[in-house]
C-alpha cells in the first residue's frame, strides 16, 4: 500500500474546489482523532491509483508534513457523469481503537446459478462492520455456488470472531429466484 501525501489546503474563495480540480488535484477533508479537521488536496492520479488498487473502502497509509498514519476512507464523492473523484472524506484512525467501517461484498459464483435458470438480487454491495481498524477486510465474500435458498442472510455470513456486522441479522444481502424449475433447489 502507498502512502499519499496530503497538503494543507486553504479556502479563500468559494470556487476553490473548483480552480483545484482544474490543476488535477482533489480537495478532501481529514476529520477524527485528536484533530480538528483539516482541509487537504492531493493529486488526482495519485488518488485514483490507490482507489484502483485497493477499492473506495478500507484503510490508506497517508502523509501529513512528513508524519505518517493510517485512515479510513469514509466517502469518495464523484461527478455523477465523468466519474472523476471531485471530494474524498478520511477518517484518522489509531490500530487499537474500534472502528465503524463499510465493507464491499464480492458474490462469486453467480453464473454457475445462472446456468440453472436463477436469477441473482443483489440487494446490498456493502455492509457496516465494527471492528479495530488492522482488522477491517478488504472485502467480505459470499460464494453463490451450492446456495439453494431464496434468500442470503447477513447471519448465513460466517467471519471471524473479531468482526462484528452492525446488521440486523435478518438483513437480506441477496435473494436468488429460479425462473425454470430446478429439482436441486427443492433439497
Amino acid at each position: 500500500m502507498e502512502c499519499l501525501n496530503l497538503k494543507k489546503r486553504t479556502v479563500n474563495s468559494g470556487h476553490s474546489a473548483k480552480k483545484l480540480r482544474r490543476q488535477g488535484l482533489v480537495p478532501g477533508i481529514l476529520y477524527g482523532g485528536n484533530r480538528q479537521n483539516f482541509l487537504f488536496e492531493i493529486g488526482e492520479m495519485d488518488l485514483n491509483r490507490e482507489i484502483l488498487n485497493n477499492g473506495e473502502f478500507g484503510l490508506v497509509n497517508i502523509n501529513i508534513d512528513g508524519h505518517d498514519e493510517k485512515a479510513l476512507i469514509k466517502e469518495v464523492q464523484k461527478n455523477p457523469v465523468t466519474h472523476e473523484i471531485i471530494h474524498i472524506d478520511l477518517e484518522s484512525v489509531d490500530n487499537s481503537k474500534i472502528v465503524n467501517a463499510e465493507v464491499p461484498i464480492k458474490y462469486y459464483n453467480e453464473s454457475l446459478l445462472k446456468k440453472n435458470g436463477a436469477i441473482v438480487q443483489k440487494e446490498k454491495g456493502t455492509i457496516m462492520v465494527k471492528c479495530s481498524s488492522e482488522n477491517i477486510p478488504k472485502y467480505i465474500e459470499i460464494d453463490l455456488k451450492d446456495r439453494h435458498s431464496r434468500a442470503i442472510r447477513v447471519n448465513d455470513v460466517e467471519f471471524g470472531e473479531t468482526i462484528d456486522f452492525l446488521e440486523s441479522p435478518e438483513t437480506i444481502l441477496a435473494s436468488i429466484t429460479y425462473t425454470k424449475r430446478d429439482e436441486s433447489a427443492d433439497d
